[in-house]
């Protein structure tokens, strides 16, 4: 290939620039090259930046999870729902979106159809929402690359599918917005509803977890219920009460089924909460989580059961614990302490004794969002 050389021309405004000898040696020529204008326009183009990095935190298990009658017009529906435990102060997942604009074709949310190479190859919850972000932020015809790094095991009921999920579509936002020069902010509705279809059912890390504490269908991708406040502050001792090997599957995890009467006890439930969230009640708040995660017990269909589920009601009376935490579709499971208790090191310290003389791993203590 030969390029073809362009005339240099000599501009009154470059009589500034620092003089360039030229090969004779014999004068002195101040010059600027002018290139035709669709090179400068390939060369900003080129340069373009085209890559966003974004990250989302994950949750320890629910505080309440299960089947909630929600008013709709004069009727009524029942909705699942669920209020998770943030983490904030945890690594979650992390994601990189790097655009490829000279990669064009129909795409489609749809495994191999995407036109997103992602890595590792697994996370294909993650290249559905980020094909599913692009498109709805009018990149329909354009590929990408994903790289997604998740900081928590999965199946452990930590959020690793909707922290990695949601860090990719807010990846995609910085990236779209880099290529285009300016700032783009994926609402939080909108994350929840992208996250919803990648992976039917979501977790509610896309929403602000320093405020009001929410109900949120995890099935629906909509907030059911606002709280008029935070969750009450509470210490929680961590633990999980499986393995590697036995990890939950929540692709392959049946819903659980409830009766009629638990349903009602639900909204029992969280009426309770209401008056926990009101009062800032660590008391009140651990009777909602044991009360939720009995109900995941005794669920009439497909319960989700931990094991020695009844050792573990005996230590939390036996420490003086508020209440026992589960994760309702994966292994981890927290008892729940007041942190203003003068004796709180030695209850969590006992607690943590006999959480080990099960087998069961200790996974470290921590604050809910405040």
């Amino acid at each position: 290939m030969v390029l073809k050389q362009y005339p240099t021309k000599i501009c009154d405004a470059d009589k500034n620039a620092t003089p360039q000898r030229n090969r004779a040696g014999d004068k002195n020529i101040e010059m600027s090259l002018q290139f035709p204008a669709y090179i400068s326009r390939l060369s900003r183009r080129w340069l373009r930046n085209t890559s966003g990095v974004a990250s989302c935190h994950p949750h320890f298990g629910e505080l309440l999870q299960g089947a909630f009658h929600v008013p709709e017009g004069r009727r009524r529906r029942t909705v699942r729902a669920l209020i998770s435990i943030h983490i904030p102060s945890t690594a979650g997942a992390e994601a990189r979106v790097t655009l490829q604009p000279n990669r064009v074709g129909k795409f489609l949310p749809e495994i191999g159809s995407t036109g997103i190479h992602v890595s590792p190859a697994h996370f294909s919850k993650c290249e559905i929402a980020a094909r599913l972000a692009l498109d709805a932020f009018g990149m329909e015809n354009i590929g990408a690359t994903l790289e997604v790094r998740t900081f928590v095991p999965e199946g452990a009921g930590l959020g690793s599918s909707t922290s990695g999920v949601v860090a990719s579509i807010r990846a995609v936002a910085e990236a779209v917005g880099a290529y285009r020069g300016t700032r783009i902010i994926a609402a939080p509705q909108l994350q929840a509803r992208l996250a919803v279809a990648a992976e039917q059912a979501s977790d509610s890390l896309m929403f602000e977890c320093m405020g009001n504490a929410i109900l949120f269908a995890q099935r629906l991708g909509t907030i059911v219920r606002t709280f008029n406040g935070p969750l009450p502050r509470m210490h929680i001792l961590g633990f999980d009460t499986g393995s590697e090997s036995g990890r939950i599957n929540t692709e392959r995890l049946p819903r659980a089924r409830y009766s009629r009467d638990q349903i009602a006890a639900f909204g029992c439930a969280l009426a309770v909460l209401e008056r926990a969230v009101s009062e800032q009640s660590v008391a009140l708040a651990g009777q909602v989580a044991t009360f939720s995660a009995k109900m995941s017990e005794t669920a009439i269909q497909n319960p989700l059961n931990k094991p020695h589920f009844d050792e573990l009601l005996r230590i939390k009376d036996d420490t003086g614990s508020a209440g026992i935490l589960v994760a309702h579709s994966g292994t981890v499971a927290g008892f729940i302490f007041d942190p203003t208790l003068s004796d709180l090191c030695t209850r969590v310290a006992d607690a943590s004794m006999s959480i080990a003389q099960l087998g069961f791993d200790r996974l470290g203590t921590f604050s809910n969002p405040y």
